[in-house]
């Protein structure tokens, strides 16, 4: 009996230690490259009908200082990691650039840890107070407290100025794409088309993507599970001087 317990307490340990070692990969490894095919309603903005609508977009301000800012997230639970990243650098132009590493100081490990971060992501919420760690201004709005209209007008008017940057926090399945909640940086609206122009920080997924403002609006009005509230988006810029 006590050889059966033994052997059965060893295996038990061994399909522990084979569990844990998987989730650690899984976890800590970068996303595999995969190149999914946008569904019908998106547009690849390499594309030359997505130059096109770039070359003829009046709001995209941010474009330029976003595209020389951009990384592709690192880790599987790292979108709102790789948009703060870029956001970062982006507004605060930082002598030593911030990395996906490097942005969990102290000060915004406390906000969310690396770690939980890895395995569980982030909400809309917890990515302001990511990025207000980092010294900047965050104004975070829930698809609950707004509307297509109003956001439509915020936006229209962010992505016309330069140095205020918009990031949403959306439902890939209501685009009808692969995954889950996303956070990525928007960097331009194109009023012909009524479609805002996403920087997919997962890059290995889906390149950046030109997006119907109502489809858009719409994959942001879910449920975020994970905080019980909508998800929504955030304005950002550098803070004002004391």
């Amino acid at each position: 009996m006590n050889r059966v317990l033994k052997a059965t307490a060893l295996a038990l340990a061994g399909l522990l230690v084979v569990s844990v070692s998987t989730l650690a990969w899984y976890g800590f490894s970068a996303p595999p490259l995969q190149h999914l095919s946008l569904p019908p309603g998106l547009l690849d903005e390499t594309s030359p009908a997505g130059q096109q609508r770039l070359a003829h977009a009046t709001d995209r301000a941010d474009y330029a200082e976003l595209a020389r800012d951009f990384v592709a997230q690192a880790r599987r639970g790292f979108c709102g990691v790789a948009t703060g990243t870029i956001v970062t650098n982006a507004a605060l132009h930082p002598p030593t650039p911030v990395t996906q590493t490097s942005f969990f100081t102290p000060e915004a490990a406390a906000v969310r840890s690396e770690l939980a971060v890895t395995f569980g992501g982030m909400n809309l919420a917890q990515f302001g107070g990511l990025v207000r760690a980092h010294g900047l201004h965050v104004d975070v709005v829930h698809a609950a407290d707004s509307n297509l209209t109003a956001f439509r007008r915020v936006a229209d008017a962010v992505l016309s100025e330069s140095a205020v940057y918009l990031v949403v926090n959306y439902d890939r399945k209501a685009l009808h794409q692969v995954g889950g909640g996303h956070i990525s940086p928007v960097a331009a609206y194109d009023r012909a088309s009524d479609s805002f122009l996403i920087l997919d920080v997962a890059a290995q997924k889906y390149p950046f993507t030109w997006v119907p403002a109502a489809a858009l609006w719409q994959a942001m009005s879910g449920i975020d599970k994970g905080s019980g509230l909508t998800r929504g988006f955030a304005l950002i810029r550098a803070a004002a001087a004391p």
